[in-house]
């Protein structure tokens, strides 16, 4: 099958990639950068196939706005075979390793900003802290991950599995069971949700059977978290002895290492975990993150140290401050969160794309003036960069 017009593949750090840059026509601004989620290519982002319609692709959006868009496929096995399905073992660390290369190629190849924003997708979110440090060591900064109903790598927030769940195929990629229709009947809800929008007459977004040929495969079983892996000597899915290596392969809980965080949810009933959870699990990453920044600052301890060792009436003066103070922390969340109407793809079909872009744009504003506002109030550095 040929690659979609613009795309290249390369091997990087010994595993095959795919990735497409799309210029906006002034790169002025940070490269965004969207990561897939488990069983998709990064075509999911951008579109490409026969007949697709642009305007239901987020990359449109981002280039209308000023941003370069770049979509990075990880290893995938897929119906008509687009990498060599040679990386059934590939890793949560090599993924981060894979996508930190290619980013910092591209920026090199077009002379763009070592400032990036990450667009994490579903499982996409357990490249939180592994791309933003192998980034760095690019000399490249995330201003700014977006988790698009995305899963860090956090112990039990995916419901436990047994090995009966997932298909193996010839070349030790998994597949599991069920999941393609569940991505199909989301599909067509988002369909439903641009015709309420364009009140014409009915059109897939993608049509199921390119959909099936072009946009999904096979993926590696160790970036799922599963609590397996793939084993090279037995050519098995074996089980992880260690319950914890979710949190040595992901790191979430490295909060001096996480980026700024926003989070968009879904809506929908047909994605209820993320719909549920999402916001709550997000805004815990980001309150620890700014937690851990503020900590380690020694002028915070200064300025905790002046109001232990003010008279009353002026402890109680600076006690005004300190809650303006927790105020900007506190409300980080609502101003780097929000919802958009739909399901696990809210994000593709024009409305959603459209409007996803238009949040993600008003959270980089809102990181601005949370950062100002902490600047303020306590003279430090900004926690939100």
């Amino acid at each position: 099958m040929p690659l979609f017009e613009g795309e290249q593949l390369e091997t990087r750090g010994d595993h095959p990639v795919i990735h497409k840059y799309l210029p906006a026509k002034r790169n002025t601004k940070p490269l965004v950068v969207f990561i897939p989620g488990m069983a998709h290519y990064a075509r999911i982002s951008y579109g490409g196939h026969e007949g697709h319609r642009k305007e239901d692709f987020l990359a449109h959006w981002f280039n209308c706005r000023g941003y370069d868009f770049l979509g990075i496929s990880y290893p995938l096995e897929s119906e008509q075979p687009l990498m060599s399905a040679v990386s059934p073992n590939f890793t949560i660390h090599e993924w981060g390793k894979q996508t930190a290369a290619v980013i910092d190629s591209v920026i090199t190849t077009h002379n763009l900003s070592k400032k990036i924003i990450v667009l994490a997708w579903s499982m996409g979110g357990k490249l939180l802290q592994p791309v933003t440090v192998q980034a760095k060591k690019f000399g490249i900064k995330v201003e700014l991950f977006v988790s698009l109903a995305a899963t860090p790598a956090l112990p039990g927030i995916l419901p436990a599995v047994s090995k009966a769940h997932f298909d193996k195929t010839a070349a030790g990629y998994t597949t599991k069971k069920s999941l393609e229709g569940k991505f199909l009947r989301q599909l067509e809800e988002q369909r439903h949700l641009q015709e309420n929008v364009e009140n014409g007459s009915p059109r897939h977004i993608i049509d199921p059977a390119i959909y099936k040929k072009d946009y999904i495969g096979a993926t590696p079983i160790g970036l799922t978290t599963s609590g397996f892996r793939y084993d090279v000597d037995t050519g098995n899915f074996v089980q992880e002895v260690d319950e914890w290596q979710i949190m040595e392969d992901g790191k979430a809980h490295d909060f001096s290492n996480l980026p700024p965080m926003a989070a968009i949810y879904p809506t929908s009933p047909l994605d209820l975990r993320h719909a549920f959870t999402d916001k709550a699990t997000w805004s815990f990453l980001m309150i620890q993150r700014t937690m851990n920044r503020l900590a380690q600052d020694e002028r915070i301890d200064d300025y905790c140290q002046q109001g232990e060792d003010a008279p009353v009436p002026t402890h109680a003066s600076g006690r005004t401050r300190f809650k303006q103070t927790q105020k900007f922390v506190t409300e980080i969340p609502e101003l780097m969160t929000a919802a958009i109407d739909g399901n696990h793809f809210f994000f593709v079909g024009e409305k959603g794309a459209r409007e996803t872009v238009e949040k993600v744009v008003k959270f980089l504003w809102n990181k601005r003036d949370i950062g100002l506002g902490m600047d303020l109030e306590l003279s430090i550095p900004d926690v939100s960069g």
